[in-house]
Formats: C-alpha cells, structure tokens, sequence
C-alpha cells in the first residue's frame, strides 16, 4: 500500500513538471546557450573542444568538474549541444524534486508535507529561471541532496555504496565551486565521522571520507605546486574587493581598488610586476596568456589575474583594518540581500519579468515595482523580511525539539552547518549574489522545514 502511494506522488511531480515546463515555455523563459562563450568560469570554446583536459588541469580561477562537465557534452552532442543542456538542466530540477520527495519521506511521518514541499521547490520561479541557465546552480543543489540522501540511507544500512554515495557528491561539489572550500568539507566530514565513531560503519565513512578529502586537497596541492595558490580558485582577492569597496569608492587611479574588479587586463597592467608569459608560455597559452577569449570575452583565467587578485586581496585587508564600519556596513547588506528573492540575482532579472506577478506572489519580490538604487535598496529590504522570519522560525522550532527529545540527527548537523558557512562566506566575500547562494542551498532548509511541520503536526494529533 505504501509503495503505491509513493508512486502516485511520483505520478504527481511528474505531471506537474511536464505541465508547468510547458507554459514557462509559453513565457519564453528558455536556455540561453551564448553564456557558455560569456560566462568568466568557462574556458574557451576552443579549449573545451579541442583542448578539454589539459586546459582543466592549468585553469587556475575555477575548479574543474563544471568546466570538464560542458566540454563531454560539447563534444559529445556537437551541434546539439543547446538542446542537450536544455533537456540536462530540466533534469537535474525534476531529479531534485524527486530526492527532496524521498529525504522528507524519510525524515517526517507526515503523509502530505514531503510532497507538498517538493512541489513547492518545483514551482519555484527561482527553479523556473536557474534551471534555464547555463550554469551550475541547480547541479549544486542535486550534489547536495544527493550526500544527505545517502547518508539517511546509512544510518538505516551501513553499506560501503551508502558510504561513497555520502562523500563522493561533495568531493565533486568542492571540485565544482569554489564556495564549498577544502575547510567546509573537512568540518562535514568531522561531524559525521564523530556522530559515527562507536558504529560499526566508521571504517568504511573513514576509508570514503578519506578518499573524497585527499582529492579535493590534491587538487588545492596541484594549484599551488603550479600557481603557489592553495585553493580552487584564484579570484578570492577579486571577489572580496567587490563587497569591501561597495560603497567605498576609491578614486586614486594610483590604486588598484580604483577600479572595478574583473576588468580587462589592459587597465590592470601598472600593477602587474610578474614576467607571467615567459614562465607560463607553452603549458596552455590559449586560456593562461590569451587576453579575449571566444574573440570578444575577457579571458578571467589569464594567468596575471592571479597577481591581480592577490593585490586586490591585500587592499581589501588593509582597508578593513582602517574601515571596519565601512566594510560591516557592507557585510550587513550582503546578509540582508541573502534573504532576498532569489529571482533579484542580476542575471535573473530580465527572465524574472516574463513571470512579473507570478513572482511577487510567490517570492514576495516587491523589486519589480522600485525605481532608482534606493528604491530597489528598500523594496529588497522588505523583500528579505518573510525569509528571514521563516528561517529564524524553523531553526527556533528545530532546536527547542532537539532539545526535548535530547538528540539531534546527524543530517541535521551538517545541513546547519552548511547553511552556517555558505551564509557566513557569502556575507564575507560576496556581494549581490548572496540569494543565489541560499538558493543553491534552499533544498536542505526545506528538509528542515519538513520536519518541523511533520513535528507540527504530530503535536497538533496527539492533543485532539
């Protein structure tokens, strides 16, 4: 009887997707194919044809798995290649819907939120729009369903498939976006070998744990043998410097902070001292010396944007150190904007407008009627205040029932824990696109959500 209920609500999400897909569809929200030449994260075209794997292995902005993900489909699918990303995408939100579906099934009793709750992520206009981009943001999501799916699934059968399928989604996920950095991964894989450790299962999340950290770090190892960068990505100088210097012009062309970060290269020549292109000529020159890429791109993995971001890094440092207002001014926005509609991501925008209504009814995006910086700064504001109260919310209700029971689950643990560090980093370093980065994460809030409403409910049927 059990399964056949499963089924139909599988029946359910199916027909809703196919249905909804095709009125977004009608809206003329569609994939548009041109951000694979445009987007800074992607190498060449050239190189993702022709070139795939040596040009990964000397790309210094980005980490690999996204960038060697387009190259198989490029050459695989050939001219194809627009319509298979479209289809892969559309995918990958449907596979999500259906791992949120399983993983609240697993985690609440209740016989209505799990499908509710997916459904509700499938209808997202965020879901709408991101899905119909070009870029990795639904495909974090699916990695991180897929390690929280799989470890519910240990904790009832402590297999070695169980444990892989735990680590092996975040190794690509550190080996995908540079977010998710090696320290992240090291605290998740603290948690659960800890929560673990007297069951007879450790040796087997220590072996998967172990593999997935040594091949993030060997990757961190390879940077910096290479570049003398120990990270996944060499823009971090570049990104803090658009949240420290928001707001905080500097005017003195004397000074890299003067001028926007990810520039041309030409506008940063006064400040690079390094002899780059004889030390590094022969190894990639089409992504690590070219200054364009795709003949009209600027080329962020040329390999002087290292130095660049460097120096933009050491700005940022000094200047917080002489303006901590200023630069907490900034953070304090940065949390803010977190809360806000995911639909106000700059590349959103223009595809959020064809659902204009639809997504102030939804997402509560009172933007799409501000005019003028300080209108949108207020509308934005307003924006954030559900969320925020709703977050604030579930994990109040979360801890007061870890705290009755006297335990809380160690799916729990690391989805908090996640979203803690991805709001923290994000607040930090990043600035306007912080919404994007709780959308990434929103999948596991709603886990959380489930729980509390199953727990909701439970109390509700117990006192009547």
């Amino acid at each position: 009887m059990k399964k056949q209920s499963l089924n139909k609500e599988v029946r359910i999400i199916l027909a809703v997707f196919i249905i909804s897909r095709i009125i977004v569809m009608y809206f003329g929200i569609r994939m548009d194919y041109k951000a694979i030449f445009q987007y800074w994260q992607y190498l060449d075209m050239e190189s993702l044809r022709n070139n795939l794997l040596p040009a990964i292995w000397y790309d210094h902005a980005q980490p690999p798995c996204f960038n060697l993900f387009l190259g198989i489909v490029v050459k695989l699918s050939g001219s194809f290649a627009p319509i298979v990303f479209e289809l892969l995408f559309k995918l990958i939100t449907l596979v999500n819907s259906l791992l949120l579906l399983r993983i609240m099934e697993r985690v609440t009793r209740n016989a209505y939120v799990p499908l509710l709750l997916s459904l509700l992520y499938l209808l997202s206009p965020a879901t709408l729009i991101f899905e119909s981009e070009l870029f990795y943001t639904t495909f974090i999501s699916m990695l991180l369903l897929l390690s929280i799916y799989f470890l519910i699934r240990f904790n009832q059968n402590e297999t070695t498939l169980n444990s892989l399928g735990i680590f092996t989604p975040l190794a690509i996920l550190c080996l995908t976006r540079s977010m998710y950095h090696l320290l992240w991964l090291l605290v998740f894989i603290a948690i659960i070998l800890f929560y673990y450790k007297k069951s007879t299962g450790f040796k087997k999340l220590f072996i998967s744990s172990l593999f997935a950290f040594m091949l993030v770090a060997g990757w961190y190892a390879k940077n910096y043998i290479i570049f003398k960068s120990f990270s996944s990505s060499s823009w971090i100088g570049m990104n803090m410097a658009r949240n420290v210097f928001h707001d905080n012009e500097v005017t003195d062309s004397s000074r890299i902070e003067a001028f926007e970060p990810f520039s041309k290269l030409s506008v940063y020549r006064p400040f690079i001292s390094g002899d780059y292109e004889k030390r590094y000529k022969g190894l990639n020159d089409r992504d690590l010396l070219q200054e364009m890429k795709n003949d009209s791109f600027i080329n962020e993995n040329n390999i002087e944007y290292i130095e660049v971001s460097k120096k933009y890094m050491q700005a940022s440092t000094q200047y917080v150190k002489s303006h901590p207002a200023a630069y907490l001014k900034n953070v304090l926005q940065s949390s803010i904007i977190f809360f806000t509609p995911a639909t106000r991501y700059p590349l959103a925008e223009e595809p959020s407008r064809k659902i204009k209504y639809y997504d102030v009814l939804y997402s509560f995006n009172l933007s799409h009627f501000a005019d003028g910086k300080q209108q949108r700064r207020i509308a934005l504001t307003i924006s954030a205040i559900p969320k925020l109260l709703i977050y604030i919310t579930v994990f109040f209700l979360l801890f007061k029932t870890s705290i009755r029971n006297k335990k809380i689950e160690v799916f729990n643990i690391v989805i908090i824990w996640t979203i803690a560090f991805v709001f923290g980093v994000s607040s930090l370093l990043e600035h306007y696109e912080n919404m994007r980065f709780r959308y990434e994460i929103e999948p596991l809030f709603l886990v959380l959500v489930a729980q509390v409403l199953g727990e909701i409910s439970k109390r509700r049927v117990a006192s009547s």
